[in-house]
């Protein structure tokens, strides 16, 4: 017992790494993690006596977020179909935990796990292109998830992540760590998710920017572009001319949805349809019921985040997402310019923001913050820089954990 309890920070610290770094390989083994961390932390507070825990300076913005989202809820004319969304508020339970046993070294083994889990992930997508039997839908690469916008949201955050770790730590054996994130690029292109696509290319972009902000970067990234267009396969690049082409089945259906949206944020203004009515009512508010025969019609979300935010709970939860957002995007820009290069600090804190914008970007064309899989590791990505010490908005710096290596 005298063991365990000596032991239990470390122990707490092990089970909630694995609870971030295995959502890209399975969401069951990852929330059983999360849970026996929990659990943990519960003990540690009882047997340890540990003090209030630390809480990244987000409280007032996430609280609102929890808060309109329950009275949504509660005033919802069916509330016992949306208990999944309130029950999906245990994953914020890594802000917690990465806040108040995480720093230093451990940062910087979380992040090296997690590349690890994102390289198996994509090795596992890539050998579906040979053998589509081993798990691919609809001839798109799902990796060890169910579908390929799960795979290719998490494999996204893990490769921004790992290039800020690249570009702003300065890691031996540099050439290997540039080989491991152009293998995650190459399968990020392979998923074939033009909302990614966009969202990763504008975090690379930002990411050689920051690291060489110089007129220079923006000729040679821009003549990179172009020569990877060019040399693309056919097939990628039709996908690619896809984007800009509104006729196309799924842009089209993107358009009409968002329209329908807003027609019920119109008419539900504060607390929005209810959560998880939106697939219920769609059609009270679109005028064709016959698209639901459509291809490519998929009106279970609307494609974007802050739309459905205000579709499902109301402009006062879409405001609230909103502000958690952007606080959390100025805290990791003002930490990235504070900190020194090279160090794990600005890597970290470059991993944060870029995962911040390329979420926020990817959720222009879908729902991606109610992915439970893509949402465990964006609440990694954007807690851990606030455990490495002083914040923005606040906050002291904790002393290493012993034993933290």
């Amino acid at each position: 017992m005298h063991w365990f309890k000596s032991h239990l920070d470390s122990i707490v610290f092990g089970l909630t790494t694995l609870a971030v770094v295995f959502p890209v390989i399975s969401i069951a083994v990852s929330q059983t993690f999360l849970g026996l961390a929990i659990l943990g932390f519960l003990l540690d507070c009882l047997l340890n006596r540990r003090t209030i825990p630390r809480f990244p300076p987000i409280k007032f913005p996430l609280l609102l977020f929890v808060g309109t989202t329950l009275v949504s809820w509660l005033v919802s004319p069916e509330p016992e179909l949306g208990l999944p969304p309130i029950y999906k508020f245990w994953l914020f339970a890594i802000v917690l935990l990465v806040a108040n046993y995480f720093s230093g070294t451990r940062v910087g083994l979380a992040f090296q796990a997690l590349f690890a889990a994102g390289l198996v992930a994509a090795a596992f997508a890539l050998v579906q292109v040979l053998v589509p039997s081993l798990g691919s839908v609809e001839g798109r690469l799902t990796g060890f998830m169910g579908h390929w916008m799960t795979l290719s949201g998490g494999l996204m955050l893990v490769f921004l992540a790992m290039l800020g770790y690249l570009l702003f730590s300065a890691p031996k054996r540099q050439r290997l760590w540039l080989l491991a994130v152009c293998f995650l690029g190459v399968t990020l292109l392979l998923t074939l998710t033009r909302s990614v696509w966009i969202a990763s290319l504008a975090g690379l972009l930002v990411a050689a920017w920051l690291r060489f902000p110089t007129l220079k970067t923006v000729l040679v990234s821009g003549a990179g572009i172009l020569v990877l267009v060019v040399c693309l396969p056919d097939s990628l690049q039709q996908r690619l001319a896809s984007i800009w082409d509104p006729a196309h089945p799924s842009n089209a259906a993107r358009l009409e949805i968002w329209s329908t949206g807003v027609q019920m944020v119109r008419s539900n203004p504060w607390v929005g349809v209810g959560p998880q009515r939106v697939s219920k009512v769609f059609f009270d508010y679109h005028p064709d019921p016959e698209a639901r025969k459509r291809g490519g019609f998929f009106w279970i979300h609307m494609h974007n985040n802050l739309l459905q935010f205000a579709a499902e709970r109301g402009i006062p939860c879409a405001l609230a997402w909103l502000w958690l957002i952007l606080r959390l995007g100025r805290d990791h820009w003002l930490g990235f310019r504070r900190a020194r290069l090279p160090s794990l600090e600005k890597s970290v804190h470059a991993g944060g923001f870029l995962g911040l914008l390329a979420l926020f970007l990817a959720g222009l064309f879908e729902f991606n913050f109610g992915d439970s899989e893509v949402l465990m590791v964006f609440l990694f990505l954007v807690t851990a820089p606030y455990a490495l010490g002083p914040t923005a908005g606040g906050g002291r710096p904790h002393p290493e954990p012993a034993g933290a290596a």
